[in-house]
């Protein structure tokens, strides 16, 4: 086991211990960062419940639908104020997904107090919203409609045609349809494994609006007198905001993707990974932001996040990618890659064919890991193929440390790199062995922890030669690779007294077990005392 290897977790993260002085401190989660989460959840939870009761309301106490509401009872003012909480979460759902002008906004003073970095889980969440109250108005108006059949008797009309055969009725089944196939392939592990079903479902999106934007103009609930169909459908008035804007993103990320570019090397890596090294002159990025790749001998359609690995100081723009979905490993054999044959080794594929494919570049985008240069300490914590986008930002260290006083508040920075396969550390070993000579001693601290299994025999000999070796035998770096995962908690304790009154970035990309373990030592240690360390955790999302 490491120096920080496995123990016994923590239960209780709330907790008050004394100092040596005698005075008791707290120490409780780190909650002001997510504060600014669950306060956008909060107002947003809030509106829908208060646009619900006012629609309500409105509905229950307008003459004109004196008539509906005989015959209807509460079924009519719930399916209405439902459907208006549908077209409010419609129009934000767009928004989510507006990822130049979420860039845009992150930039601005409006950043620090919303937290765009979180938009994919704000998109599922609304997304949940829209879900649940498609539910609720199905009910109502399933009420509703068998409430019409017993007012006018099945001679007249039946509920069967309201909910199946009416304008209304049948363009709500088809919008239940493809919600539910939207929500479905959505779902977590059919977005791994089958990314294709994933991203040609979800552009049902087309027919979910379009079916919204008939649902409400054939004028089912009408007036007693004046304007009987009520001002006619609501949902474009809400949506077309949002769609605009989306409709401009989409045009203006096409046009961006098209501008000059090409592959100028390709280097196939040990387990899976293959290196793509990218011209495009117009990219403009910053350290730790992502890019979306298209390739269109591939599929003309489909868009993959990358997290870069380049320094915006470097010519070229790079990505990392680890072939384990149909797509990448489609990519990789197309770039010339072949694992089984030379797995192992490092080789340079771009003399190995004729013609490296033709790729659409969108982007760069920003992420939480941008804000590494805001604060004194910053750790980072990479997980297996999860350290790319702290390539990137090493890499940035690297090269402004070189100038004078060009790297603002950070003063310290641990990097912490966990993996499983030992032949992974080859990904960044010249990159790492370089910083590790050339950056200032006390500047940069590498910690590596392997947790792959290793050979009894292997293990002997890796003790034997570790004696007398100078390097690491792992990663070949003068700081020596811990074995066993983690523990953050400790970890984090150490950080706590050599750095008191301090705020600490934590920056996390990896697989959510660990995050999680990781999120959950950042709120354990941090101290909320004056002289106590406070720990702020940020996760990559795509």
């Amino acid at each position: 086991m490491g120096l920080f290897g496995s123990s016994s977790t923590r239960k209780n993260p709330l907790r008050s211990y004394a100092t040596d002085a005698g005075k008791r401190i707290t120490v409780f989660p780190n909650t002001r960062i997510r504060a600014r989460k669950h306060i956008v959840i909060g107002v947003w939870i809030a509106a829908q419940v208060g646009y619900f009761i006012q629609s309500y309301y409105v509905l229950s106490t307008t003459p004109v639908l004196a008539t509906f509401r005989l015959v209807l009872g509460p079924g009519l003012m719930i399916a209405r104020a439902a459907a208006n909480i549908i077209n409010l979460n419609c129009a934000l759902i767009l928004l989510t997904v507006c990822k130049n002008i979420l860039s845009l906004l992150r930039a601005t003073f409006l950043g620090r107090l919303i937290p765009f970095d979180e938009n994919i889980d704000m998109h599922i969440l609304i997304a949940y919203g829209i879900i649940f109250w498609s539910v609720v108005h199905s009910l109502a108006h399933f009420y509703n409609f068998y409430a019409v059949e017993l007012f006018l008797t099945a001679d007249v009309v039946t509920a069967e045609y309201l909910n199946l055969l009416s304008g209304p009725g049948l363009t709500g089944q088809i919008i239940s349809v493809v919600l539910f196939l939207m929500g479905t392939s959505a779902m977590e592990a059919t977005r791994r494994k089958q990314f294709e079903i994933f991203w040609f479902l979800h552009h049902l999106f087309i027919v979910f609006f379009g079916g919204i934007l008939m649902h409400g103009a054939f004028c089912l609930i009408k007036g007693d007198t004046g304007d009987i169909c009520r001002g006619g459908p609501l949902f474009w008035k809400f949506w077309i905001g949002g769609a605009v804007l989306y409709i401009a993103e989409r045009i203006g990320r096409e046009i961006r993707a098209r501008s000059r570019t090409y592959i100028s090397k390709a280097v196939q890596h040990p387990s899976r990974v293959v290196e793509v090294q990218i011209m495009k002159p117009s990219c403009k990025p910053k350290a730790g932001q992502y890019i979306s790749i298209c390739c269109p001998e591939i599929s003309p359609y489909q868009w993959h996040p990358f997290t870069l690995t380049s320094s915006p100081d470097e010519k070229f723009i790079s990505v990392h990618i680890n072939a384990v979905g149909d797509w990448t490993k489609e990519f990789a054999t197309r770039l010339g890659c072949r694992f089984d044959e030379k797995g192992g080794k490092n080789v340079e594929l771009e003399s190995q064919t004729t013609s490296l494919p033709y790729l659409l570049v969108d982007g760069p985008y920003g992420t939480i890991s941008e804000d590494v240069f805001d604060y004194e300490v910053g750790v980072l914590v990479g997980g297996g193929i999860g350290v790319t986008p702290f390539a990137s930002i090493l890499k940035t260290i690297w090269y402004r440390s070189k100038q004078e006083n060009n790297l603002n508040r950070l003063k310290k920075v641990y990097f912490i790199w966990v993996c499983r396969d030992k032949e992974a550390f080859e990904w960044f070993q010249d990159l790492l062995l370089t910083i590790e000579e050339d950056i200032a001693e006390g500047f940069l601290e590498i910690r590596t922890y392997f947790t792959g299994k290793i050979p009894a025999n292997d293990a002997k000999r890796m003790m034997l030669l570790d004696r007398e070796a100078s390097n690491d035998l792992v990663t070949g770096l003068r700081s020596r690779t811990f074995f066993g995962r983690p523990n953050f908690d400790l970890i984090f304790k150490e950080f706590g007294l050599v750095h008191p009154k301090t705020d600490v970035g934590v920056f996390f990309c990896g697989p959510k077990p660990l995050g999680d373990g990781l999120h959950k030592a950042c709120n354990t240690q941090t101290n909320a005392s004056e002289t106590g360390t406070k720990f702020y955790f940020g996760t990559e999302h795509f």
